[in-house]
């Protein structure tokens, strides 16, 4: 089988994170970049061994390329879903950063747009696409800590001070913590929350949110407090000024499950060594069982691979439970509820 030819719009650090993982894949290769830095297009160039001629200082010359087909965005968020839909409507395959959209709005026209098109796309959630997940969803599947009663996940970094230029505080940019590490801990507790009562994921009724507001009108800490069918609650935070724990704990009637380290299992990208440790109640005794996910792959292989392999057998979308376009919507629709409730507006909830 031929790899199916990858090109790149944004070769930055998550970019380099990507091509790694495609260097271990089966069915996919790094072909090409377009960066309008001359100096990114060379290092980046230089390091993943991209001929001279498929370095493009355009992002439409990349799409309008015969040599390549697909392309994996990672351009600062607000450009996501201009060059998903340009990119489809080149019948590009797409796998683009998250958030695929900035809102609701924004990812409806852009599954539109991929659906008309016929080309595959994914909203990239390496961690969905990682071995951890598919083991935690067979543990909650079992019932081996009974019924899901809460949830309680974070993902939070400080970035030390206002940067007024980075694209993090940027509200023009998309900046804050919501949309940049909030989605994980809202995705996470869905498909949880989803899994636990029979379904691939479950949409969120929010019961109370706050969130402080930096000098530059971005979101930068946040949490939000949820409630699913049959009861299910989640606490979800967020942060761009404060280090959170960056884990997941799932309460169950009969016990607990923690992840350590449910978006990054792996120092470096790789190798990875994920730990699912299960606490179970039993005759007011504890019984822990740690159960470890590991091997010598890159992080991002299963993502490149998984989307390579998608685009080669045809599909226009990832199984679960990687994102599928439905699960991609419920996300985004979540995240415009939580921005509404602190009062975080950007100008794209005005189209």
């Amino acid at each position: 089988m031929e790899k199916i030819r990858w090109g790149i719009i944004g070769p930055g650090n998550i970019a380099n994170n990507f091509a790694d993982g495609l260097k271990g894949s089966y069915s996919g290769q790094l072909v090409s970049i377009a960066s309008k830095s001359e100096d990114r297009r060379k290092t980046f160039g230089d390091k993943y061994d991209i001929h001279p001629d498929f370095r493009f200082d355009s992002y439409e010359d990349i799409i309008n390329s015969e040599h390549i087909d697909a392309i994996y965005i990672s351009t600062p968020h607000n450009l996501h879903a201009e060059w998903t839909i340009k990119a489809a409507g080149k019948g590009k395959h797409i796998l683009c950063e998250k958030p695929g959209a900035i809102n609701f709005n924004e990812g409806k026209k852009i599954i539109d747009v991929v659906r008309e098109a016929g080309v595959f796309y994914m909203e990239g959630f390496m961690y969905r696409c990682h071995p951890q997940i598919p083991k935690l969803v067979e543990i909650i599947k079992k019932k081996m800590i009974g019924d899901v009663i809460s949830i309680e996940t974070s993902f939070g970094f400080d970035m030390g001070k206002t940067i007024r230029d980075h694209r993090l505080f940027d509200k023009n940019l998309a900046g804050g913590g919501i949309l940049d590490v909030g989605l994980y801990p809202i995705s996470f507790s869905r498909l949880i929350a989803g899994v636990a009562i029979g379904d691939k994921f479950s949409e969120p009724k929010f019961l109370d949110a706050e969130a402080k507001i930096g000098e530059t009108g971005v979101d930068e800490i946040a949490h939000a407090n949820l409630e699913f069918k049959n009861g299910i609650k989640a606490k979800v935070s967020t942060a761009i000024r404060e280090t959170m724990k960056n884990n997941a704990i799932i309460i169950g009637s009969e016990g607990k499950i923690e992840l350590p380290d449910p978006w990054m299992p792996g120092r470096d990208g790789g190798p990875y060594h994920a730990k699912i440790i299960i606490n179970k109640n039993k005759n007011k005794s504890k019984n822990e069982e740690t159960v470890d996910v590991k091997g010598p792959e890159h992080l991002f292989f299963f993502e490149g691979e998984l989307a390579s392999q998608c685009i080669a057998k045809e599909k226009t979308e990832p199984p679960h439970p990687a994102m599928t376009w439905e699960d991609t919507l419920g996300n985004l629709k979540a995240l415009d509820i939580w921005r509404q409730k602190v009062n975080y507006k950007l100008p794209q909830d005005e189209k």
